[in-house]
């Protein structure tokens, strides 16, 4: 392989992380999307967003067989194409129903390529060049959020529609993908008949992934709200600070190998407690600026617990429960996704609060319940 056909292998691989989170894109126009539709219900509204990382799940369970039967490359991308095209349509009409559609065509594309945004890192590189790789997997995802977001903050300023613009950045990347990707299936033909089982550890971080996703989910969707409500600023201010939240998490992404090499498993416990603190500032703050700040450090903060699940879960496995945990936390992910906005518009309505600010107290608690209780798994963890 020549160097320049494997610095453009490396950038394709790492392109499925940077744009793994496009379903999140029109997250900032929450609010612009209640106002177009004032008939459906704030739940449906925020399943708009979400609704990609259900339809997800079947191809993604899917995914084995389909990599199986017709490659990684040409799986990759029918995924990338499906998406920019079913993500860009629903600029074309005014029907809710017509966009709840095209959201679900997209997350059917998402299930096609993201599982392999860390697959192929474990299965094309090796030693400490994919440790690290991994620890940039998800800084590279969150710079890819960061500069989407962003874009989709200018593009508001136009046309809450113009933001759906943005998924046929993902046609290119297909093309990329086609030419550089190596073809390779999930399975050799000898384990075709094997029987997979994740080990009990596994199955745990899986879970604890769940809750992890379902939690900034829940910050996600109502930050714009808290914006409008507190009047720290509008829509188009909102989508820069989620933006800039994904900036702290590059942050976390490119400082993750350095801190884990010196906290340890102590680092889940600094990033559920740090995110903990973070969200009660940002729901007390009376300024704009300390909001935006403690926002953009949750995420930083919160964003080292993704990489260390990645890496404890895949630790010590082959490569084919490599692929299987792969899959599954992805999934897991998802899941948390689609089941946020219930969980969340149900939660907010017990507190003394409106909705929003009682979402917020129940994460920032949950937060700090889950920190203390990494504190006692990690007795329990072997380094």
């Amino acid at each position: 392989m020549s160097n320049t056909h494997a610095k453009l292998t490396l950038t394709s691989i790492l392109s499925l992380s940077a744009v793994g989170g496009v379903s999140t894109l029109i997250t900032g126009i929450i609010p612009q999307l209640q106002h177009e539709f004032p008939s459906v219900p704030t739940t449906l509204i925020e399943w708009s967003v979400t609704l990609a990382n259900l339809s997800a799940l079947v191809t993604l369970i899917l995914n084995p067989k389909l990599t199986q039967k017709f490659g990684v490359r040409h799986v990759v991308v029918f995924g990338l194409l499906l998406s920019g095209i079913f993500g860009a349509l629903p600029a074309l009409s005014a029907s809710f129903a017509w966009l709840m559609a095209c959201r679900a065509m997209l997350g059917l594309g998402i299930g096609l390529f993201s599982p392999h945004a860390i697959s192929l890192i474990a299965h094309v590189y090796h030693g400490e060049f994919k440790t690290r790789l991994m620890g940039y997997q998800t800084g590279i995802s969150a710079l890819g959020n960061a500069v989407l977001l962003a874009v989709a903050g200018i593009l508001i300023a136009l046309s809450w529609r113009a933001v759906f613009g943005l998924y046929l950045l993902l046609i290119p990347l297909a093309g990329l993908a086609y030419r550089v990707l190596p073809q390779r299936t999930s399975l050799t033909p000898n384990q075709k008949g094997l029987k997979l089982k994740l080990p009990r550890l596994q199955i745990s971080l899986c879970l604890l992934a769940f809750v992890t996703y379902l939690i900034i989910w829940g910050v996600q969707l109502k930050l714009p709200a808290l914006f409008v409500q507190h009047h720290f600023g509008n829509s188009q201010l909102a989508n820069w600070t989620l933006s800039a939240m994904n900036l702290g998490g590059l942050l976390a992404g490119l400082t993750f190998g350095r801190v884990h090499r010196k906290l340890a498993s102590k680092t889940l416990t600094l990033g559920y407690l740090g995110a903990a603190a973070a969200v009660l500032i940002m729901l007390f703050s009376k300024q704009p600026a300390i909001a935006i700040f403690s926002a953009i450090f949750f995420n930083y903060i919160y964003s080292y617990t993704g990489p260390y699940l990645v890496w404890r879960s895949s630790l010590s496995l082959s490569d084919h429960l490599i692929d299987l945990v792969s899959s599954t936390l992805t999934i897991a992910t998802i899941i948390s996704a689609f089941f946020a906005p219930v969980v969340w518009n149900w939660s907010g309505q017990f507190g003394f609060g409106t909705l929003v600010e009682n979402v917020l107290l129940w994460i920032a608690l949950c937060l700090g319940v889950i920190g203390i209780g990494s504190l006692i798994w990690r007795k329990s963890e072997t380094p």
